[in-house]
């Protein structure tokens, strides 16, 4: 992309529709079943066991109960598909990307006989806890016309503020820069729909003449019907690197603490395009592109338990912190329209608006967990996890956004349990797994996103120091994606389903 002007510190509280939002920061914070294999194809039911790398990030006691030292890597290969019905029209797209979502190692000391603690460990571990690579795809005919967004930002705002003073030698770009430093970035998206002929001031003549006070601007869209394709391709991910320690005490409880740092590196790419054939429209056709780049950094830390009740029962507890982000986000956007006589306009600002740093927390949880162990044949493992989403928070506090974000937090959001359940079995060098899984939707309205369900097989097998296992896990959500939050406020539904096969190398050292 050449000749990019660079604009800094755009007011947060004019920040585009599409970008910290609510459903961000669900993104952004929420985390996908992600791991080794072992881990995956017991649906991450691990929270009582451990003795797995990722386990560890579940429960930090876990690293103490390997009984040597351990090294393992996950090479993960993703599959989302996507449903969406938008006005009866129904329209699919998929997404598929092979990465390495795991790696790690534990060192397990003993201590000499007699010692309260009986043995302890350190480890390191990396997980993806979500890969943002995704495609969605909506089409169909709809009554409200996109215009109605750029309508909706103008509104209020003088023409005067939109008209490009050439004979200066000012150009789209400085204007553009202009008043998403003066007048913020609503009315750089007034400012996109004027320039490309998409909204009209009421006061337009054809000799030129315009009242340069006037503040009340008209679609060129016309009224009927609106043909439109809607585009979001999103890359990148969310990972999460913990520093571990944990005691085991009188070969009985183990003990452990995470200090966890959190990496989000995404970008999503929206893409509107719309046609019409209404007889009072002097545009036909528009294209409105935005690229999102977000860069984050975040702390958490983690306290776990593990107990042996008996030889055969175990029980895990796990408190997880908030986790408290630094956000920092870019965006460059562009539109085309075509009018009626066939001319067409392109505004390309070459802007890249680059945003003021936000605050974002994630809610903490708490998990419970329970395992039955059939001696060296098998066994059984329940985790119950408890997130109240209504402590996601956004910051700086004097933010118009945020204000109304956090207020919509408090009236929409509420506390989610998930349920995991996993188990495996044991023939020889083989070991056969499966589980299941179900989280509840973090929205009190089910019609915005509705509870997630999965489950989950595996395979292991093991020769010597050598261990391979291979996993296959598969989940499915409803939810509902709105296209702009002002204007074009219309949702289509949306079935989401991911599909997941791991394989994972680790050798004990």
């Amino acid at each position: 992309m050449k000749n990019i002007l660079i604009l800094s510190a755009l007011f947060a509280s004019a920040f585009f529709s599409n970008a910290q939002t609510v459903s961000d920061g669900l993104l952004y914070t929420g985390q996908d079943l992600k791991g080794t294999a072992r881990y995956r194809g017991l649906s991450g039911a691990f929270g009582a066991l451990g003795g797995d790398l990722s386990a560890i990030g579940s429960n930090p006691a876990s690293s103490v109960v390997f009984a040597n030292n351990y090294a393992g890597v996950s090479l993960n290969f993703t599959g989302s598909d996507n449903t969406s019905n938008y006005f009866g029209t129904t329209a699919f797209s998929d997404e598929s990307d092979i990465d390495i979502n795991q790696a790690g190692g534990v060192l397990v000391f003993q201590t000499p006989e007699n010692r309260t603690v009986t043995k302890f460990a350190m480890s390191l571990n990396y997980d993806t806890t979500r890969n943002f690579d995704n495609s969605l795809s909506v089409v169909g005919r709809s009554p409200i016309s996109v215009s109605r967004y750029f309508l909706n930002n103008a509104s209020g705002i003088e023409v005067d503020n939109f008209t490009v003073r050439t004979a200066e030698g000012e150009t789209t770009s400085d204007l553009y820069r202009f008043l998403g430093q003066d007048l913020g970035f609503g009315a750089q998206q007034g400012f996109l729909g004027y320039e490309s002929f998409l909204i009209n001031s009421t006061t337009d003549s054809p000799n030129g003449n315009t009242d340069l006070t006037n503040t009340v601007y008209t679609s060129a869209t016309g009224t009927g019907s609106f043909d439109q394709d809607y585009l979001v391709e999103t890359t990148g991910y969310n990972s999460k690197l913990s520093f571990n320690g944990a005691l085991e005490l009188n070969k009985k409880w183990n003990l452990g603490i995470n200090l966890n740092s959190h990496i989000i590196s995404s970008e999503r790419f929206t893409s509107i395009e719309e046609r019409n054939s209404n007889a009072d429209a002097t545009v036909t056709d528009v294209r409105f592109d935005n690229r999102l780049s977000t860069e984050g950094n975040g702390f958490s830390f983690q306290l776990g338990l593990i107990g042996k009740v008996t030889n055969n029962i175990r029980i895990g507890a796990t408190y997880e912190s908030p986790t408290w982000y630094t956000i920092e986000e870019t965006q460059i956007q562009e539109i085309t329209t075509i009018s009626s006589d066939g001319t067409r306009a392109t505004v390309s600002p070459n802007v890249l608006n680059v945003f003021a740093p936000y605050e974002l927390r994630s809610p903490g949880s708490v998990t419970g967990s329970i395992a039955y162990i059939f001696g060296k044949k098998g066994l059984l493992s329940l985790d119950y996890t408890s997130r109240d989403y209504s402590q996601l928070k956004f910051s700086p506090d004097d933010s118009d956004l945020f204000v109304n974000n956090n207020a919509f937090i408090d009236n929409n959001l509420s506390r989610a349990s998930s349920v995991r359940i996993g188990g495996e079995y044991r023939i020889a060098n083989w070991t056969l797994r499966g589980g299941y899984r179900i989280e509840e939707s973090p929205y009190d309205n089910k019609a915005i996103m509705d509870n997630l369900t999965g489950y989950s097989l595996g395979l292991g097998y093991s020769w010597g120091k050598t261990i391979l296992d291979i996993s296959y896990d598969h989940s499915e959500r409803d939810y509902s994606q709105q296209l702009f939050d002002s204007g074009l406020d219309t949702t289509a539904g949306v079935l989401n389903e991911l599909d997941n096969i791991v394989v994972t190398l680790g050798f004990n050292l």
